[in-house]
């Protein structure tokens, strides 16, 4: 496991290298990408991306500029020739102007989304009609985010209706344990994938968070999602929990100031290890690929919003 952590260290000094001006907080999402996926950072080739990117779109474009960093990182990972894949984010988004999907700060997430995807313009109105659900169901706590995960679960659901009652399921009894967050219902998005009966996928949840608390380590709203995803991959155990711990600890120790994402990077590497040796549907599928992008989005866009506020305080 600790190989994995590896991986992630060497891409962060990597991609510190890369990215003058630049937040750790950041380069720890860019590189959370290239360690689950097995990929080195390339400095070279990073460069070559952000020129395509520059020489391929106009000034104000929503792909330009430092905040789509872990997007543009999340392409580099996964794909061997990123050219074509921007290529087609760019085409793909496009079609994106249309009702709720115009505005967002997330649309280089939603259109990667969309790459291979059979009928994208299907699929962005069947996400759009099950965004609108969120909406009514909890018009508080939907925000743009769920625009992305309503993609993901539409391409991964056939019977929309259904899995709207299970989503609402799930939030139904995570209310009753955890706090009403954003978070928690995207936590209640990302269960829906599990194949574990709802009482016992929330029972991981809650005694992952148990074991976490009880070695002194808080888990935050945001931490959510993350956990949300090791429950659905690993049930809880000793050894996962050393990885975590350690990885916890290891991540404060280099970044004192900016403890926000330590637990996150945790949860990330440790659920992509079990998936890996598992050799699961959910990477053969790709949609262990597609939580992620999720979870990164929204935790970019969130990390925005803390720098932001921050910046404007000062």
């Amino acid at each position: 496991m600790m190989t994995r952590y590896t991986h992630y260290l060497e891409a962060l000094e990597a991609i510190r290298g890369a990215t003058k001006w630049f937040t750790d907080d950041f380069r720890r999402l860019m590189a959370i990408n290239y360690a689950i996926h097995d990929t080195p950072f390339d400095e070279t080739r990073f460069e070559q991306a952000q020129a395509a990117v520059k020489r391929k779109t106009k000034a104000f474009s929503k792909f330009r500029g430092s905040n789509n960093f872990v997007w543009l990182s999340f392409l580099d990972a996964k794909y061997e020739d990123i050219e074509p894949a921007i290529d087609e984010a760019l085409r793909l988004d496009t079609l994106l102007d249309r009702k709720h999907f115009r505005f967002s700060m997330l649309r280089p997430f939603i259109a990667s989304q969309l790459i291979n995807v059979d009928e994208p313009e299907r699929r962005l109105d069947e996400a759009s009609a099950l965004y609108q659900t969120f909406k009514r169901n909890h018009p508080w706590l939907t925000s743009e985010e769920d625009l992305l995960s309503a993609l993901v679960l539409v391409q991964a659901f056939d019977d929309h209706d259904t899995l709207s009652q299970r989503i609402e399921t799930y939030y139904e009894a995570l209310k009753a344990e955890l706090p009403r967050s954003n978070e928690l219902q995207l936590v209640s998005h990302l269960l829906a994938f599990s194949d574990l009966p709802s009482d016992e996928v929330i029972n991981r949840l809650l005694e992952w968070r148990a074991r976490l608390q009880g070695q002194a380590i808080a888990v935050k709203n945001e931490h959510l999602p993350a956990l949300a995803l090791l429950a659905i991959v690993a049930a809880p155990n000793d050894n996962d929990e050393r990885d975590l711990i350690d990885i916890t600890n290891a991540e404060k120790e280099k970044h004192r100031w900016f403890h926000t994402h330590a637990l996150t990077v945790a949860l990330q590497l440790v659920a992509a290890n079990n998936i890996k040796e598992d050799a699961s549907d959910l990477l053969l599928h790709g949609t262990f690929a597609h939580l992620l992008a999720m979870q990164q989005a929204a935790t970019a866009a969130a990390t925005v919003a803390i720098i932001s506020s921050t910046s404007s305080s000062d």
